[in-house]
């Protein structure tokens, strides 16, 4: 991810302090009397000020991303460059798309999170504007043990990069928040044909939630998701790119790709609904999904799945359907409270009310069965499918 420097307290001179024998005891102080007005004031009896304000960005920082990297307490890492850095396991599963490439190039490395997974297997070169997140880079990669890694500080635009691929991963943020559209990336996703003019192997990190008009042609698209949520959307070009579409699950790898086949048929609620992984929603995956498991759509604009034999798959997550009813609130309740129903949880696709709305409005908090109910739409008419979990 390239930036430009900032005003956060961790500047160059920080990074490096907090990395010396007197800057580390200064992380354990800070550690152990924690983040409050008096401990600040503790600290700043033995050390510099604006070391101390440092010291407590950085244990900021590790806290946020502690479910995203293993032993996020040895990283250097600022919130954003936190923020912005590939997960683990998203990125152990790039390097091994990239495993055949020698030399790879990370450009707008950031603080390394791919750099840590990518250096495992190649020789690889960080790129990036901000020698801040350099000095955070090149940390993490001897943490890491990261051997033989280079760093180069550049604005990537000034390269002529020479390798056998290399990892484009533009800034997505600013000072007003994410960057959705790839023109307002920095450097523009219109870099990339540069970057292939040299180089014809690129990957390119993008936003799950790009539109779908600029994607560009000619390049493999992948939506990754793990625990549940749809994490990352990459670009695959050259030989890299296998299919057109493709939809990847962490950490087993489950990968479902576009087949090029006809639409598939609309039918009416069957004994089971399927709710399909996000990921293979946002690849526009669905009617490959229903091919493979033998279900049919709801709708031609909603992602529910049905089938009359419950099939397994780890790419959508199945419920035994127990009852069909319109959505009608006062009649909803009734039918809930008479069956001794309770409302585990709510889910909705193309429905206008929230599920804490709904929550609400229903009033239903105790029962003796635990149920899921999912609000669509069929018919352009508002229906409640009351379901059960089962193990698929």
């Amino acid at each position: 991810m390239c930036a430009g420097e900032s005003t956060d307290p961790l500047t160059l001179d920080a990074l490096r302090y907090l990395q010396t024998p007197v800057g580390k005891q200064l992380l354990t102080e800070a550690l152990q009397v924690g983040n409050s007005l008096t401990s600040q004031q503790a600290l700043r009896t033995h050390h510099p000020a604006e070391m101390c304000r440092a010291a407590l960005a950085l244990i900021t920082a590790r806290e946020r991303v502690k479910d995203k990297f293993d032993h996020p307490e040895q990283l250097l890492l600022d919130r954003e460059g936190g923020e912005m850095a590939t997960r683990s396991e998203v990125a152990h599963y790039r390097a091994w798309r990239l495993r055949h490439s020698n030399t790879i190039l990370d450009l707008c490395c950031g603080i390394g999170g791919d750099m840590l997974h990518l250096g495992r297997s190649a020789r690889v070169v960080g790129v990036d504007v901000s020698r801040r997140r350099l000095e955070m880079a090149r940390h993490n990669c001897v943490t890491y043990g990261i051997d033989g890694a280079r760093f180069i500080a550049a604005d990537v635009r000034t390269l002529r990069p020479r390798a056998d691929a290399a990892l484009f991963d533009p800034a997505r943020r600013s000072a007003r928040g994410r960057r959705q559209r790839g023109a307002e990336y920095d450097p523009p996703l219109s870099y990339v044909e540069t970057i292939r003019a040299h180089l014809p192997e690129v990957v390119v990190k993008v936003s799950p939630a790009i539109p779908e008009e600029e994607l560009p042609d000619g390049c493999e698209v992948e939506f990754v998701s793990s625990g549940g949520q749809c994490r990352e959307a990459a670009l695959y070009f050259g030989a890299l790119a296998t299919t057109r579409r493709r939809a990847t699950l962490l950490p087993e790898r489950h990968t479902l790709v576009e087949d090029g086949l006809e639409v598939e048929r609309i039918g009416p609620v069957g004994s089971y609904v399927y709710d399909p992984d996000p990921a293979v929603v946002r690849a526009h995956l669905i009617d490959e999904l229903a091919r493979k498991i033998g279900a049919w759509k709801l709708d031609a604009q909603i992602a529910y799945l049905s089938s009359d034999a419950l099939a397994a798959t780890p790419l959508a997550r199945a419920y035994r359907v127990i009852d069909v009813m319109p959505f009608q609130v006062k009649k909803l309740r009734k039918h809930l409270r008479r069956e001794g129903f309770f409302p585990q949880q709510i889910k909705r696709r193309r429905f206008p009310l929230e599920p804490i709305e709904v929550e609400r409005k229903l009033g239903v908090t105790s029962g003796d069965i635990p149920v899921i109910l999912i609000l669509t739409r069929l018919d352009e008419k508002r229906i409640c499918l009351i379901c059960e979990t089962v193990a698929n």
